[in-house]
């Protein structure tokens, strides 16, 4: 029975869809996590591109797991277990599907990480979330060698918008930032000069909860 239902799976139609659709939420998923961290997303519409950056995310990791073992029973071009957790050993693709496992790997990082940030520290989170642009840039280039649909001409507009989306906004982000100006404080209060670098890169692109956010996404 498991094996008629594997054999009339629409693997190559599961496979295109379950990879766009998981590109397309990292790229949600990243840039949100981006625009949250802009001077002017506070309050509550800065919680909901938290939280929205979370879940889409997670979502392009599960459609991630599901690309991945679908490529296992393809009738087409199936790969082996080898050439699905070894990068760049798969007989079709090397270089683009080693770079789709090294992102997915990545993805796994960058989503422990978030989940051990306590453990790990703002330093050690920090460089590990920083994985979230390589690994979208992976995935891209992954999705523009590997894609069956690549040569279509709506397909690869959608890979030059959300590329050409994602330098924008990080550009703008730093940007803002460097406008922003120096810190003012008021009384005794004092900063390390280590840990406020580090929470002016992680603000700059997102990837770190303003003060007393923390508690409020929760």
């Amino acid at each position: 029975m498991a094996q008629w239902i594997v054999d009339y799976l629409p693997t190559w139609n599961i496979i295109r869809i379950s990879g766009i659709a998981a590109y397309l939420l990292l790229f949600v998923g990243v840039f949100l996590g981006i625009a949250q961290g802009m001077p002017m997303a506070k309050g509550k519409p800065k919680a909901v591109m938290f939280k929205w950056h979370t879940r889409t995310t997670w979502l392009a990791f599960g459609l991630g797991i599901v690309h991945g073992l679908t490529l296992i029973v393809d009738h087409y071009s199936p790969f082996t277990w080898s050439e699905l957790f070894l990068p760049f050993t798969a007989s079709v693709h090397p270089v683009g599907s080693g770079l789709g496992t090294l992102a997915f790997y990545g993805l796994v990082i960058v989503l422990l990480s978030s989940d051990l940030r306590d453990r790990l520290g703002r330093k050690w989170w920090f460089l590990f979330h920083m994985l979230s642009y390589p690994v979208f840039v992976g995935l891209l280039i992954h999705g523009l060698v590997t894609g069956s649909d690549s040569g279509n001409v709506f397909i690869r507009m959608m890979y030059v918008f959300t590329g050409l989306s994602m330098i924008g906004i990080t550009v703008l982000r730093g940007m803002l930032r460097e406008r922003k100006g120096p810190e003012i404080t008021i009384g005794p209060k004092q900063t390390p000069p280590e840990s406020r670098t580090e929470r002016k890169w992680a603000e700059a692109y997102g990837l770190a909860v303003p003060a007393g956010q923390e508690q409020f996404n929760r």
